[in-house]
């Protein structure tokens, strides 16, 4: 499944039908599988319905689902919204159809205004929002505005066709005003801004309908997005991950370097040391200053603790490095001059790494050790850190996050991911071509201090392990997001976890 921009998801219709299927038939398809949504939820064919149309192709889809919850015996209430001179094609064709089938039908809001307030104004099960769809890109006027208002204010389920009407379909921002539904029925593919910015909220339960689009269309669209929920795990875990062997032992499933500078913040080195043995790895070795040494020896006994004096830290980290399969730099580092050299020098050496929070904002200020590195490389920064990597300004950054992101793996040719409610995942092959990816698991509870040092240590885990990197950063961010939804039962345990519970839900 993919999630597509409004662009990209314009060209797949366009595509479509020059493959010779009429957008009619596209049409009835989509709103065949709104009526499903609809019919399957409320089943009684008393159930009241407000279908609210717009003069575009969206209008047009929400007076085919009127015609067929009318054919299926439910009581209909059908609301124009907009210029009735300035109707798209394909909407004048389904009033059409519908005017022949049902001639009794009163069309409101296009005649007169008492009849047609009274009728906004009465009391329905279900509220249809089929006014404006993926195209819209311009605010809305002080009417519509107060229209969207009132109609959010009115009791009922409230069901939006494609995209809630006031969302960019691509970013995710509201315009000036939404629709604010319960149930979202988008076509075909996701839509990008179902996921971005204020989707999530104001988007609903998300469905997606197979309508038909000639599949392919699909190897066209640079910028299409691969879904990655539960589902997707299940499916290609096994082709992906290498599997446990019973005739093994700690050195068959590799060793993690976490590496703390003098001064970090031993909790985050600490989280990320046990979410490695969690996710796998055979070993965990944590380089740090003497005076940390005690600490880390009685809050993970299970780890190897490699002490260095701070002023031969440079010296010791050579050694350290060349004696681990990945390294793990960036949990609690303290952003000063010896973290630099550090990372610094971690970038020239030739061992995979992992870099996030600390290490990210080091290399930010200076990005051409990162562009020169010698070493594999994947980086985890969250929408803030990416921001300054960037040298742009967090909302910015919103506006644009899949272009950001895109832009950045590419230049810097460095596989990644932009952790937010729902990350996004750049994947950059040997090739040089690039893959982007949402991961739609986990939930709230992941916004709790720590849960990204749990994320980087079963990145870390895996490539150990003997997985790619890029297959260890898409495969872990959709572990890390599993485990939260392992823990998070009902809403009561997403507001009390922690990073620790995290760890102890992997797997």
């Amino acid at each position: 499944m993919y999630a597509l921009t409004a662009k990209s998801m314009k060209y797949m219709d366009e595509y479509t039908m020059d493959k010779g299927v009429p957008s009619s038939v596209l049409m009835e398809n989509a709103s065949r599988g709104v009526v499903n949504e609809i019919s399957e939820r409320f089943p009684d064919t008393k159930t009241r319905v407000l279908v609210m149309c717009g003069p575009g192709n969206n209008g047009g889809d929400g007076v085919c689902v009127a015609r067929w919850l009318l054919h299926l015996g439910y009581s209909v209430t059908l609301y124009f919204v907009g210029d009735p001179s300035r109707t798209s094609k394909e909407f004048r064709r389904q009033i059409r159809i519908i005017s022949s089938m049902f001639p009794d039908l009163k069309i409101y809001g296009t005649g007169d205004a008492a009849d047609s307030l009274k009728a906004l104004r009465s009391e329905y099960d279900v509220l249809v929002d089929g006014i404006f769809g993926t195209g819209l890109n311009r605010r809305f006027g002080n009417n519509f505005v107060k229209f969207l208002e009132y109609v959010n204010s009115k009791k009922g389920y409230k069901v939006a066709i494609d995209i809630p009407s006031g969302l960019n379909a691509t970013t995710g921002q509201i315009m000036n005003a939404v629709f604010r539904a319960d149930l979202t029925v988008t076509m075909g593919n996701y839509k990008t801004g179902l996921f971005f910015c204020e989707g999530r909220k104001v988007s609903g339960e998300v469905k997606v309908v197979d309508i038909g689009l000639a599949k392919r269309g699909y190897r066209d669209i640079p910028d299409r997005i691969f879904v990655c929920d539960r589902e997707f795990f299940r499916k290609t875990k096994d082709m992906a991950l290498i599997p446990r062997t019973e005739v093994s032992h700690k050195g068959t499933y590799g060793t993690v370097g976490i590496v703390v500078s003098p001064g970090s913040m031993m909790g985050a080195a600490m989280l990320s040391a046990k979410a490695s043995y969690r996710a796998g790895c055979g070993l965990v070795k944590i380089f740090c200053p003497n005076k940390f040494t005690g600490f880390f020896n009685v809050s993970i006994p299970e780890a190897v603790v490699v002490p260095y004096k701070t002023d031969d830290v440079i010296g010791a980290l050579d050694d350290f490095v060349e004696s681990v399969d990945v390294v793990l730099a960036g949990p609690g580092m303290k952003e000063d001059t010896t973290g630099r050299l550090i990372i610094k020098e971690i970038l020239a050496q030739e061992t995979p790494v992992v870099l996030d929070a600390g290490a990210l904002n080091l290399i930010s200020k200076n990005l051409k050790p990162f562009r020169k590195r010698k070493c594999p490389c994947i980086i985890t920064p969250h929408v803030g850190e990416m921001a300054r990597l960037c040298g742009e300004d967090i909302r910015v950054i919103e506006k644009n996050r899949i272009g950001f992101t895109k832009k950045f793996s590419e230049l810097y040719r460095v596989s990644m991911v932009v952790k937010s409610d729902v990350s996004l995942v750049s994947l950059i092959k040997e090739d040089g071509t690039q893959r982007l990816y949402l991961n739609v698991t986990g939930n709230s509870g992941l916004a709790t201090a720590g849960s990204g040092d749990v994320l980087s240590g079963v990145i870390a885990s895996l490539i150990a392990q003997g997985n790619s990197e890029n297959n260890s950063l898409l495969y872990g961010v959709m572990i890390h997001g599993m485990a939260a939804d392992k823990f998070a039962v009902d809403e009561d345990s997403r507001r009390k976890m922690m990073a620790g519970d995290i760890v102890e839900s992997i797997f």
